[in-house]
């Protein structure tokens, strides 16, 4: 079932044979993650890029001041890692730790590479993967430049109602540039 959640996603934007399927999945390790466990070390190498199974990742770093700021998450059907470290295989900035417990698949760099070289469709796959994901991040920039705290809040919680429900409220506050006070004052209203 777990391989199944992955080429479910692959088939929305690929054409593949089932035996070509069957053969990538292969190239993945299958890995649990209780909550709050490190998935990635900022300092460290970043050697794995991430699929949610099922539970939800968090993508943070630590400010100068010692605050945890949450950059990206990722639920079910989601790739999530440091992108910039993992291509140019270098140390992160950035933290992974998992917001509920977890299930996800990972492939190494070096086994990234191979699959690439052997199913050369994947490349479109994975193009596509991160065009959708940089496309929102500018979006995310543009509503943090351009709305109020409150504005942003209100359109990240009809444009993402789940994860609004399913992580807490710090780490939302973290990931929308407020503070856990002001995010409470403005879900009371």
């Amino acid at each position: 079932m777990t391989e199944r959640t992955l080429i479910t996603h692959i088939k929305t934007y690929l054409t593949l044979s089932e035996e070509e399927l069957s053969e990538i999945v292969l190239f993945f390790d299958c890995q649990s993650y209780n909550k709050k466990e490190t998935l990635l070390l900022a300092e460290k190498r970043c050697d794995k890029l991430f699929f949610v199974i099922k539970g939800c990742l968090h993508l943070y770093f630590i400010d100068c001041l010692g605050n945890q700021k949450t950059t990206q998450f990722a639920i079910e059907n989601w790739w999530l890692t440091d992108f910039l470290a993992f291509q140019n295989q270098k140390q992160s900035n950035f933290y992974i730790e998992a917001v509920e417990k977890s299930k996800v698949l990972s492939i190494s760099f070096s086994k990234y590479q191979e699959l690439l070289d052997k199913f050369p469709k994947m490349e479109k796959y994975f193009r596509t993967i991160y065009e959708r994901a940089y496309g929102a991040a500018l979006v995310r920039l543009k509503y943090i430049n351009s709305l109020s705290k409150e504005e942003i809040f209100f359109r990240f919680r009809d444009d993402f109602p789940e994860f609004v429900q399913r992580v807490p409220q710090y780490l939302l506050a973290s990931f929308l540039g407020l503070t856990p006070e002001y995010l409470s004052e403005i879900k009371r209203k």
